[in-house]
């Protein structure tokens, strides 16, 4: 019998959600059933705000240029696990990659509290502005998978509930990076999945995503312009009882030249972190091979922690406790 070749499938926005912003029953089953197969969709026609992609890669190119000696000494925070801010490159380290560090710099947003480079006029505006059309898209796809998820509707309201504080208002803690991976990496980022819900990726300013196949065959992800890649983060396997992939995937070196830098933007989208993330029932007899946890419940924020910690991207002697007082005090306070 042949083999079905491997592919990460291609979406038109319109066919997923409507134009009132409500889920389209056919589209969200296509979108949900990308996931569950391998992990990967590309979206076309979604309104995450392209036009904003070349001013953001033209400001994060001034950041940069910089240098990392300035940009850790005006706008690095290690103590939150570089979750705002500056990430100087060789930090992250990818376990499954011998424990190497990645080769890649970083700066860092999320909901609240952002690191501005007041040297850059208009950089931290442009971020946020592409930020928050990240989370209107990511929001109107957590309804699309709340309906492939859950068919009856009995859990759709925990699920989105994630994403809502107590009086109905939108809350997440999502995250999003302006990354530059230097022509001369060794690799650009090593193999791995990403912690969240959702993630979104515009095209970047060269290739080399890839994304590993079900017989270990890593496979390039090639999109044209307009495209946005998502694809579905530990928290959204963990939730849908491993129904969903969070699938492996790396950034390559396509170019080799110590004069090119490739820039990218993802976005990560969160929940709430306080709150508990439980099994859907509606997904609890999927088989536990394709579980990535052994856990029945967990909050956000200590699935993240376990996750980054073994990225090596919190210190160790910083305790789970410590590492969620200081990201609450950042909500509530600021730095």
């Amino acid at each position: 019998m042949q083999e079905t070749p491997f592919f990460v499938p291609r979406l038109p926005w319109r066919d997923i959600i409507a134009p009132n912003g409500s889920p389209l029953p056919e589209g969200a089953a296509a979108f949900g059933a990308a996931l569950r197969d391998t992990g990967f969709a590309v979206i076309t026609g979604a309104p995450f705000r392209g036009d904003l992609l070349e001013t953001n890669y033209r400001l994060m190119r001034e950041v940069f240029d910089r240098g990392a000696e300035r940009l850790q000494e005006e706008c690095s925070h290690p103590e939150i696990g570089f979750q705002r801010g500056y990430m100087p490159t060789r930090t992250e380290f990818g376990l499954r990659c011998g424990g190497d560090p990645d080769d890649k710099e970083v700066m860092a947003f999320g909901s609240y509290h952002n690191v501005g480079v007041a040297a850059v006029p208009g950089y931290l505006d442009a971020a946020q502005q592409y930020y928050a059309a990240c989370q209107d898209v990511g929001y109107a796809l957590m309804h699309a998978l709340a309906l492939y998820l859950d068919p009856v509707g009995s859990e759709r309201g925990y699920l989105l509930g994630l994403f809502r504080d107590g009086d109905g208002r939108r809350i997440d803690d999502s995250h999003m990076r302006h990354i530059r991976y230097p022509g001369t990496a060794k690799r650009m980022a090593c193999e791995h999945t990403d912690s969240n819900m959702l993630s979104l990726l515009p095209a970047a300013t060269s290739r080399g995503l890839e994304v590993r196949d079900t017989r270990g065959r890593w496979i390039p992800v090639e999109t044209e312009e307009g495209d946005l890649v998502v694809n579905a983060g530990d928290m959204l396997n963990f939730i849908s009882g491993g129904k969903i992939l969070s699938t492996l995937h790396r950034v390559e070196n396509r170019f080799n030249d110590p004069t090119r830098f490739r820039h990218s933007m993802p976005f990560f989208y969160h929940p709430d972190h306080t709150q508990e993330l439980k099994i859907l029932d509606s997904c609890a007899t999927e088989p536990a091979e394709r579980r990535m946890f052994p856990h029945s419940s967990i909050t956000g924020y200590a699935l993240l922690y376990e996750l980054l910690s073994s990225y090596k991207v919190i210190p160790p002697e910083v305790s789970l406790a410590q590492w969620t007082d200081s990201m609450e005090h950042l909500k509530n306070h600021g730095f």
